[in-house]
C-alpha cells in the first residue's frame, strides 16, 4: 500500500502548495487548474492502455518501470518553475500512476477472500488515496505556512519513491502477478487428467479390496491438479477464465454490459467531487471565513478523513456482501446521503457569502452547517467507491476482459472525476472574475457550487441568480464598502456588492473566534 499512498500524496501536495506556486510563478486560475489536472490527464490517457498491456507483459516489469518514471518526474517537478516542464512532469506522473491504479484492484480480486474483499478494496483504494492525499496536504500546508519553498513536499515524496523502487526490485514476480486463471484449453486438459486419475484410483481401490494388497501404478499421475479451480460463478465469485479475446470484441462485451457501464459512471462521479473538494478547500475557507492556513488544513484532514472513515467502515462491514441486490440498495442509500450533504454544504456557503455584517452566532452556524454537510457528503461518497469497484470488476467474468475493463474504469474516473474536478471550477472562477468583476470569495463559491452534483435547485437557484445579477427583490443588497478583505481593488464592474462585508478590520477578530471554536 505504500506505493499508492505516495502516488496519491502528489495530488494532495499540489493542492496544498497551489497558492504558493501561483504567487511564485504568476499563474492564472485556469493555469493552476490545468496543472492540478495534468497528472489525471496522463492517468486518463494511459489507463485503458495499461489494462490491455497487463494482459501480455509481466506485472513486475511494468510496475518497476512505472515507479522509476514516477520518482524521476516528481524530482524534476520539484526543481523547476517553468510551466511547460511542470506540465510535462505532472503528465508523466499521471502516466505511471495510471498503471498502479489499474493493477491494484486486479491484484486484490485475485488474492482477497470472499469475506475480506470489500475491506481489501477499500484499503487499497479509498484508504490509500485518502491517507496519501491527506498526508500531502498536511505536509505541504505546514511547510508553505512556515515559508519553506513549494518544492520541499515533492522532494520528500521523491525520496520515498526511490526507496519503494528498490523494494519493488526485490519483490518476487509471483507476488505481483494479477492472473490466477488458465486458458480454456488448459482447463479442459486438467479435467481429462482428473477423470483419468479418479478412474485409476477406483481401479486401485477395487483390486486392493479383492487381493488385500495395495497396488501402485507407476504410470498413473496422482499429483494435485496444476490448474487453479474456478470459484462458484456468482457476481462476487466469478469463474476465472483467461481466454484470448480480440480487442474489439473485448470492448464490445464491456459496452453491452449495462451494469459495468453504469457502475463506471457512478464511480467517476463520486471522485469528481472528491478531487475538486481537495483542490479548492484551503482557499475557500481562507476567503469566506478568514481562517488561518493551518486551521484550514487541519479542518480538511479532520472533516474529510472522519466522514470518509465512517463511510468506509459502513461499507466494509456490510452483511451478506455477496448479495448483489443488497449491495445496490446500500449504494442507493449512500448516494442519497451524499446529495443531502451537498445541499447542506451549499446552504452553509451561501449563507456565509450573503452575510451583511459579521456576527459570531451566524458565522458559527454557517461554518457548522458547511462542515456538517461535508462530513455527510464524504461519508456517502466513501461508502460507495469500494463497493462500486467490486461491482465493476466482478461483473466481468473473463480475466482478460476484466483487465481491460479495469483500465477503462480508471480512465473514466480520471477524466470525469480527477481531471474535471479541479479544472472546471477554476475555469468557472476565471470566467466569472473576467465577466463580472467578482472578487475571490465570490468566484470560490461559484467554483465550488459547480461540483455539488447540481444540487442547487428551486428557490435556491433563483436566489443565486438574483444575487449574481445584483437584483434582489427584497432589497437585501447594500452598497459596497470601501474596505474589502484581501487585495481586491474597487471596480465599476463588480456586480456582487453583497459579499463586500469581508472587512480587514474584522478578519483578525474572526480568526480569533475560530480559534476559540476549534
Amino acid at each position: 500500500m505504500a506505493v499508492p499512498i505516495f502516488m496519491a500524496y502528489n495530488g494532495g501536495a499540489t493542492a496544498g502548495t497551489v497558492d504558493t506556486i501561483q504567487k511564485a510563478g504568476g499563474w492564472s486560475r485556469t493555469g493552476l487548474g490545468l496543472l492540478g489536472a495534468m497528472d489525471k490527464v496522463g492517468m486518463t490517457v494511459s489507463a485503458g492502455v495499461w489494462g490491455y498491456v497487463l494482459q501480455m507483459v509481466p506485472a513486475k516489469l511494468l510496475l518497476t518501470l512505472g515507479l522509476f518514471v514516477n520518482a524521476v518526474a516528481v524530482t524534476v517537478f520539484s526543481l523547476t518553475m517553468n510551466c511547460y516542464v511542470m506540465y510535462t512532469a505532472k503528465f508523466l506522473i499521471g502516466l505511471s500512476e495510471g498503471l498502479q491504479w489499474v493493477w491494484m484492484p486486479l491484484w486484490v480480486v485475485k488474492f482477497a477472500t470472499e469475506e475480506k474483499l470489500p475491506t481489501w478494496i477499500n484499503l487499497s483504494g479509498c484508504v490509500a488515496a485518502g491517507v496519501g492525499a491527506g498526508l500531502g496536504i498536511l505536509i505541504a500546508g505546514f511547510t508553505t505556512a512556515h515559508h519553506f519553498p513549494y518544492a520541499l513536499p515533492f522532494q520528500i515524496e521523491a525520496a520515498f519513491l526511490f526507496v519503494l523502487f528498490v523494494a519493488m526490485l526485490l519483490t518476487p514476480a509471483g507476488d505481483l502477478a494479477i492472473s490466477s486463471a488458465g486458458r480454456s484449453s488448459e482447463v479442459k486438459d486438467e479435467m481429462v487428467r482428473s477423470e483419468k486419475r479418479l478412474r485409476a484410483m477406483s481401479d486401485i481401490s477395487n483390486r486392493s479390496e479383492g487381493n488385500g494388497e495395495t497396488v501402485q501404478n507407476a504410470d498413473m499421475d496422482t499429483g494435485r491438479p496444476t490448474t487453479p479451480r474456478g470459484r462458484p460463478g456468482n457476481l462476487l465469485n466469478t469463474i476465472r477464465l483467461a481466454e484470448d479475446v480480440p480487442l474489439g470484441e473485448q470492448l464490445s462485451l464491456l459496452w453491452k454490459n449495462k451494469l459495468f457501464c453504469r457502475a463506471t459512471m457512478a464511480f467517476a462521479s463520486s471522485n469528481y467531487i472528491n478531487a475538486g473538494l481537495a483542490f479548492i478547500w484551503i482557499r475557500l475557507f481562507i476567503q469566506l471565513w478568514s481562517m488561518e492556513r493551518q486551521i484550514s488544513t487541519v479542518s480538511f484532514l479532520a472533516i474529510t478523513g472522519g466522514g470518509g472513515a465512517i463511510g468506509i467502515a459502513l461499507s466494509s462491514n456490510l452483511e451478506k456482501a455477496q448479495d448483489i441486490h443488497r449491495i445496490l440498495i446500500f449504494l442507493q442509500k449512500a448516494m442519497a446521503a451524499s446529495c443531502l450533504g451537498a445541499l447542506m454544504t451549499v446552504a452553509g456557503l451561501l449563507l456565509q457569502l450573503l452575510q451583511m455584517e459579521s456576527s459570531y452566532a451566524l458565522t458559527t452556524l454557517t461554518l457548522t452547517l458547511t462542515w456538517g454537510g461535508i462530513i455527510v457528503l464524504c461519508m456517502g461518497l466513501a461508502a460507495t467507491t469500494g463497493l462500486i469497484q467490486i461491482v465493476c470488476n466482478n461483473s466481468v467474468e473473463n480475466e482478460k476482459v476484466r483487465s481491460l475493463g479495469t483500465g477503462i474504469v480508471q480512465g473514466a474516473n480520471n477524466f470525469v472525476g480527477n481531471s474535471l474536478g479541479p479544472f472546471l471550477p477554476q475555469v468557472v472562477m476565471d470566467s466569472l472574475a473576467k465577466s463580472t468583476g467578482a472578487n475571490d470569495s465570490q468566484t470560490l463559491f461559484f467554483g465550488r457550487d459547480l461540483r455539488r452534483e447540481r444540487a442547487l435547485r428551486g428557490d435556491t437557484r433563483q436566489h443565486a441568480t438574483n444575487f449574481a445579477t445584483g437584483h434582489c427583490p427584497d432589497g437585501c443588497l447594500n452598497q459596497p464598502t470601501s474596505c474589502d478583505l484581501g487585495e481586491q481593488k474597487p471596480s465599476h464592474k463588480n456586480r456582487f456588492p453583497a459579499a463586500t462585508n469581508f472587512r480587514r478590520g474584522s478578519a483578525v477578530c474572526m480568526t480569533h473566534r475560530f480559534r476559540l471554536v476549534l
